[in-house]
């Protein structure tokens, strides 16, 4: 399968899932799954008492097809009830891809081993 050896890499990175394990979660509902041509992208919906939040959880192909792919993908979220959305990512896409798709930065995640 062409995109999950997409997903490889992006989940190389990311250092907290396997292709497997997204594979499950998005047979049992728990995250999306969107193919386009070149590229892949998994969102999970994350709800708490007060809003429900669409989060870009890994992304992984060409650039431009990523961002023509998000729209559509928040559109759904909507139709979800989802509120707002969240996107985790290198800081090439805080530059190049979060602010055409209308993401701001509001916080800084840092992490480090115990």
């Amino acid at each position: 399968m062409i995109a999950a050896a997409r997903l490889d890499r992006a989940l190389a990175y990311a250092g907290t899932h396997t292709v497997a394990d997204i594979a499950a979660a998005v047979q049992q509902g728990q995250m999306q799954r969107w193919d386009g041509d070149m590229s892949t992208i998994v969102t999970q919906i994350l709800e708490t008492p007060l809003r429900k939040t669409l989060l870009f959880f890994l992304a992984e192909g060409d650039g431009g097809e990523i961002a023509a792919m998000a729209g559509p993908i928040m559109v759904w979220a909507k139709l979800q009830g989802c509120t707002h959305a969240s996107l985790v990512g290198r800081s090439g896409w805080e530059r190049r891809y979060a602010p055409q798709l209308g993401f701001q930065k509001v916080a800084t995640m840092m992490e480090r081993e115990l």
